[in-house]
């Protein structure tokens, strides 16, 4: 393997370089977006209640929205109809950023937007993923995948970060108004893609409900794609709400402001980032069902230990080692599912799995916003970590049949000669 392992083979690919950039670009945007979001739930309310409702507001409509726009990146080319999506989500990060300089942004105006977003996302999310099949040859696919979640996770880096300097100094209107911006550059680089037709297209269309019911029967029934949909929806409702919390964590028990919020959510995205770029370098399938599987005790034992303390510094450093945890498992099982899913199922197994991974923090971050009320943040976390582990006892008992489902492939190989 050379120094740069699979990266180096993702990024001999042109789509892929002008793709990464424009994406990077705008990812930051979105996490400055949405760690400005939350510190002003918080700040607008200064309950945890709320904050959970703003991740739902978020969340849910992506629930909602997700299998039809798996059927459409099934039928349909996906540039035309992410442009557009980039388009409205930036035209939404304006309005908020208008209605936060001339101090009239409500919590109920905060949720209302917010629930757009998550329309808009909700269709984004599967025709993005659906794309990068399309950008590169298949055998070069696992180190894409992967690439991908090391540019969303140095977003995770760089845009809280940059929100809790900018929420600081200048107020969270900046913050939108950058997002609003970095929309720009992907808009761009979508537009100067040479892609090229999937190989597989939806035919004959029956119709909408018909396919969007025929992929949810081909995901429960595929032996390696239902259990990880399975360990996804686990890891969404009970792991992933601690991050989605940290506003209402950073406020509540380490005393902090929107700095430290920054600081916190950059530690999470750091060991996410350096998980990713880990797995991008190894670039292969073979051996993720191990690291997804041993990425279940991990993120158990880590939510513990940020459960456990008071100091903020302390905490800091058991969230890094979640995100390194959770980045593992994600990315892992993600690669898995691009490696094995049918190319006419394609856009709708992955609308499923954003579904999952939208609807479960929605309703952890609902459950623990409630529960803390009476039982405080850290309690629950202790539950959620003992019934991630059960998740781990289930899924072990499947790995063999989970490694010849999943790290051989399926679905025809790319014909010769695509970009």
């Amino acid at each position: 393997m050379s120094l740069f392992g699979g990266i180096g083979r993702a990024y001999v690919h042109r789509n892929f370089q002008i793709y990464s950039a424009g994406s990077s670009i705008s990812l930051m945007g979105t996490w400055l977006q949405k760690a400005a979001v939350g510190w002003l739930a918080w700040e607008l309310t200064h309950q945890a209640f709320w904050v959970g409702v703003v991740v739902s507001a978020d969340l849910v409509p992506a629930v909602l929205t997700s299998p039809f726009a798996g059927l459409l990146a099934d039928r349909m080319r996906g540039r035309g109809i992410l442009m557009a999506l980039q388009a409205l989500m930036m035209v939404q990060a304006g309005v908020l950023a208008i209605l936060a300089a001339f101090d009239v942004l409500t919590i109920e105006l905060l949720i209302l937007l917010t629930v757009l977003l998550g329309i808009a996302w909700g269709f984004n999310q599967p025709i993005r993923q659906s794309i990068l099949n399309n950008l590169v040859p298949r055998e070069d696919l696992p180190p894409v995948v992967a690439m991908t979640s090391v540019l969303y996770n140095l977003a995770r880096v760089i845009g809280p970060a940059t929100a809790g300097y900018v929420v600081h100094y200048w107020g969270a209107e900046v913050a939108f108004a950058l997002n609003a911006l970095s929309f720009v550059a992907f808009i761009a680089a979508l537009g100067t893609l040479d892609l090229h037709d999937e190989e597989a297209r939806l035919a004959p269309r029956v119709g909408v409900w018909h396919d969007i019911l025929a992929g949810y029967r081909y995901t429960v029934t595929h032996p390696g794609i239902a259990p990880i949909m399975v360990v996804s929806s686990a890891a969404a409702i009970l792991i992933r709400p601690a991050v989605e919390m940290l506003p209402a964590f950073v406020g509540a028990i380490f005393a902090g402001g929107a700095d430290d919020l920054g600081l916190i959510m950059t530690a999470n995205g750091a060991g996410a980032l350096l998980a990713a770029a880990w797995m991008a370098w190894r670039g292969a399938a073979r051996g993720l069902v191990a690291m997804a599987i041993s990425g279940i005790v991990a993120t158990s034992v880590f939510l513990a230990g940020f459960a456990s303390t008071n100091d903020f510094w302390i905490g800091m450093a058991f969230i890094f080692v979640l995100g390194f945890a959770m980045s593992t498992r994600g990315t892992a099982m993600q690669t898995l599912i691009q490696n094995a899913v049918d190319p006419a199922m394609r856009g709708r197994v992955l609308s499923t799995h954003t579904m999952l991974f939208n609807a479960g923090p929605s309703l952890g971050s609902l459950i623990l916003g409630s529960v803390a009320g009476w039982a405080g943040l850290q309690g629950p976390l202790y539950v959620a970590a003992a019934l991630n582990l059960a998740v781990w006892f289930w899924v072990v008992r499947r790995r063999a049949t989970l490694v010849a489902a999943l790290e051989q492939g399926a679905g025809p190989p790319r014909r010769e000669g695509r970009p």
